[in-house]
């Protein structure tokens, strides 16, 4: 039963928007402005790059917070990676928002930190690479996701559910991906 309420207060933590409280601290609904997504680059564009690492560090934290306490429980990964999957489903549709929230990038490298640093390092190495040759932060992370899913798939380390939420961000950013394809 103690999995049940990890998975579920997983979710509830992930519905803790901080874009929208950055916003409310701004007097603005960030849902109102340019792309309406409640992520750190939507509040780095409407409020500036203060915005932008409130917004990032605190849905970062969401991701290290559940495999913290997942750690400290002494679940296995694969609970833990379930409740990233549930964290991130949080905060890609959270239920008080009517399901419209960010797109998880913060969240999964918050995770992705502390699941495996090791990992997390060759995840970062891709992603600077892909952005600096993609000219794109996001097709860059994209890519950075992509090789790490292969990186955890050929090592066996990490259960399916982790790439599962990896498939979850790449759906949420499949428009970047069309238009920067197209």
């Amino acid at each position: 039963m103690m999995v049940v309420y990890y998975l579920f207060g997983s979710y509830l933590l992930g519905t803790i928007m901080t874009a929208w409280l950055v916003g409310k601290w701004y007097g603005q609904s960030l849902q109102q402005q340019f792309s309406g997504n409640l992520g750190a680059r939507n509040a780095g564009r409407v409020f500036g790059k203060k915005a932008f690492i409130l917004t990032a560090v605190g849905d970062g934290l969401k991701g290290v917070i559940v495999v913290v306490i997942g750690r400290y429980i002494g679940y296995e990964n694969t609970i833990i990676t379930w409740a990233v999957f549930c964290v991130l489903l949080g905060h890609l549709y959270p239920f008080w928002l009517s399901f419209k929230g960010g797109k998880g990038v913060a969240t999964i490298v918050g995770a992705l930190i502390t699941l495996n640093t090791l990992y997390f390092s060759a995840f970062i190495i891709s992603f600077i690479v892909a952005t600096y040759l993609l000219r794109s932060a996001t097709f860059g992370l994209c890519v950075a996701l992509i090789l790490y899913s292969a990186v955890v798939i050929f090592a066996g380390v990490l259960p399916a559910t982790l790439i599962c939420s990896i498939v979850l961000i790449l759906w949420k950013h499949r428009q970047n991906i069309k238009e920067r394809l197209i």
